[in-house]
């Protein structure tokens, strides 16, 4: 499974509460609680409530909770008599990848050692003081959120200070800032929490190799030679958009991290041109980001009617392996069906509603994320030039669906600044299913921004 860009990080203190929650239930007992208990704080609210949207009422979020070996189910619940808290099902106690056993390995989902058997207070209570005695010193649960996965946790525990028989769980493996976020926790202040700045496509061992032989040669592009068509997609896609930030393999248990190094300057500066190069070295069929072009293009009836029951059963991937031009423009007729219909045939900025006018805009552009592809949550029905103006960066949408024209960008176009400006702190009309995600939305300013 690759890496992918971390969005949100939760680090729970393994303390007498985290140690009672997540042990199991005993009868007449502290030990009674299904979740681990949350933050009040203001902050927090605010950061879950933009991340697991549909949790700002007064019901629960579901949400899977998954290691590299299994997945329980579970939920987040936002509001309750307390504050909030991350469930899981009773009947099957506690994520293994939170939970102790006898003699954990690199191989178990569990990593904090101890007897979980005993039924009894004291006997269960006495697990949590052993610790130290066994080699694990300080315990870390964490929980990873990844960019794209609205309804999924990625559940580790670290250890710190632990002896050599537990290095392979050591807290000195994850990247310096989930360390430090981690050892700010005590059993007073037991939570802590980050939303990295993460982003882009991580490269693949075969594109960092590629990528090393061009910095190593004195002209780049002459260096490229013909690389087969798997390594020529992934560079492409890469060049396109560089990872940036924090990312996980959800694969990998404890050295599930990566940190991708930034582009060379001398690649950087020709990473268009690299791209360009491989795409006739390769003969790759060219699937546009174009979404007005690929709405016109050759389609097949099949490939729209097979995307259209993958919309329905909410699968999103478009492969790049698969995505030729034909299919480029198959899964934009459907994409663009779906995300018309739940804006009535309407522009969701101006409103007008003959139909020859309108198209289903990507938020996240095509060429970007090949996993939300037709996602209909990734697209606006738009008009012809506020979609023109949306994909050049002249206007932005806030996270509040606020319209914003960037007169940056637009310079001394005077006659396209009164096009525009009349739109701007409009609000884009809500969609009657699958509004615009928060997450897509940041991620087109992010890339806008680094256009600039």
């Amino acid at each position: 499974m690759p890496y992918r860009a971390v969005e949100w990080i939760l680090v729970v203190f393994y303390g007498p509460s985290a140690h009672r929650a997540t042990y199991g239930r005993l009868t007449n007992t502290k030990y009674t609680k299904d979740y681990i208990q949350l933050s009040r704080k203001a902050s927090f609210l605010e950061a879950i409530s933009r991340l697991f949207p549909v949790a700002g009422g007064s019901g629960e979020f579901p949400l899977t909770y998954q290691w590299p070996t299994g997945a329980t189910p579970g939920s987040l619940v936002f509001q309750s008599a307390d504050r909030p808290h991350l469930k899981w099902e009773t009947s099957l106690g506690a994520p293994k990848a939170w939970r102790m056993r006898d003699s954990p390995t690199p191989f178990t989902p569990e990593t904090i050692p101890g007897d979980p058997t005993h039924t009894a207070f004291e006997a269960a209570e006495n697990e949590l003081t052993l610790l130290a005695s066994r080699g694990a010193g300080q315990p870390y649960l964490l929980a990873v959120k990844l960019r794209d996965e609205p309804s999924k946790l990625h559940l580790r525990a670290y250890l710190s200070n632990c002896s050599d028989d537990y290095s392979w769980a050591d807290i000195s493996q994850v990247p310096e800032e989930v360390r430090t976020l981690a050892l700010t926790t005590t059993q007073q202040s037991a939570l802590a929490w980050s939303a990295p700045v993460s982003g882009g496509v991580h490269p693949s061992s075969s594109v960092r190799s590629f990528l090393s032989l061009l910095s190593s040669s004195q002209n780049p592009l002459d260096a490229i030679g013909d690389p087969p068509e798997a390594t020529a997609r992934e560079l492409i896609k890469y060049l396109r958009q560089p990872g940036y930030g924090l990312f996980f393999d959800p694969a990998r248990n404890h050295d599930a991290w990566s940190i991708p190094s930034p582009l060379p300057t001398s690649i950087a500066n020709i990473a268009s041109d690299i791209a360009a190069r491989l795409q006739g070295a390769a003969t790759l069929p060219p699937a546009p980001d174009d979404d007005v072009a690929a709405e016109v293009s050759e389609g097949d009836s099949d490939e729209v009617s097979r995307f259209r029951d993958d919309i329905a059963g909410g699968r999103y991937e478009v492969p790049d392996a698969t995505s030729t031009t034909k299919t480029r423009g198959s899964a934009q007729r459907a994409f663009a069906d779906r995300v018309k219909e739940n804006y009535g045939q309407r522009c969701a900025i101006c409103g007008i509603s003959t139909r020859a006018f309108l198209v289903a805009a990507h938020i996240v552009p095509w060429s970007t994320d090949a996993s939300i592809r037709i996602d209909p949550a990734n697209g606006i029905c738009l008009s012809l030039l506020l979609d023109r103006a949306f994909e050049a960066g002249f206007i932005l949408i806030d996270d509040d669906l606020t319209v914003r024209v960037n007169r940056d960008r637009i310079g001394e176009d005077a006659a396209l600044l009164r096009q525009l400006e009349e739109f701007d702190g409009t609000r884009v009309s809500v969609p009657t299913r699958e509004p615009p995600k928060v997450a897509y939305l940041q991620r087109r300013r992010a890339l806008v921004g680094s256009a600039i």
